[in-house]
């Protein structure tokens, strides 16, 4: 974890002399203990941010596909980056997690499972909501809000075309969910409808 915060220190250092950045709602994270961060997807930099700015160290799951890239096979393990397929179910994936969060770790999702094409929050996938339900932990929402500015999905990724404009990106962290454990499938089936609303909702209050 010494390597993990040399390169959070590092991004921190680049981002802030690039963009300017802001924080709000940091001291919902807690200190310790397992949680889930629910971000909304707006930009390839959402990953970065979410690493770097969290006050919690952060294990991520990563779209299978960026693991071709040499820097991300050697660098995403010892960063806290795991590979999932999307749009499929990975039972894999889940066990990961499960057992990260089992450990008291904190766990960053992206539920839309892909960046949006206008910036704007999509519907969220069922997998991360039933995830939440059979942990048990804490959900906190994250809205990332001025990435989509700086490096949108329909655009050419360019570094050098990163802070041109001193764009701000803020993180917006919300207040806590908690819906405790649903041991059975029954159990999480009907609580599911009830727990995907009151996401989507709470995410859509911190993008706002």
């Amino acid at each position: 974890m010494i390597f993990y915060r040399f390169l959070r220190f590092l991004g921190r250092t680049y981002f802030r002399l690039r963009l300017r950045i802001r924080i709000e709602g940091e001291d919902v994270v807690p200190k310790s203990g397992p949680f889930l961060l629910i971000c909304n997807h707006v930009s390839d930099l959402d990953p970065l941010l979410t690493h770097i700015f969290c006050p919690r160290l952060l294990f991520t799951m990563a779209k299978s596909s960026v693991f071709r890239f040499w820097i991300i096979r050697v660098l995403g393990p010892k960063v806290g980056a795991y590979p999932t397929r999307r749009f499929q179910v990975d039972p894999q994936v889940a066990r990961v997690t499960l057992r990260l969060l089992a450990k008291g770790q904190a766990v960053g999702v992206f539920p839309e499972g892909e960046r949006s094409w206008d910036g704007k929050l999509k519907d969220l996938r069922i997998g991360t909501i039933k995830l939440a339900l059979k942990a048990g932990v804490p959900v906190i929402p994250c809205g990332i809000i001025g990435a989509y500015e700086v490096a949108p999905r329909w655009g050419k990724f360019n570094w050098k075309n990163i802070g041109v404009t001193r764009e701000t990106v803020v993180m917006r962290y919300g207040e806590p969910l908690v819906f405790g454990s649903h041991d059975s499938r029954v159990a999480r089936e009907k609580a599911l409808p009830a727990a995907m609303e009151k996401v989507q909702r709470a995410l859509e209050r911190v993008v706002q």
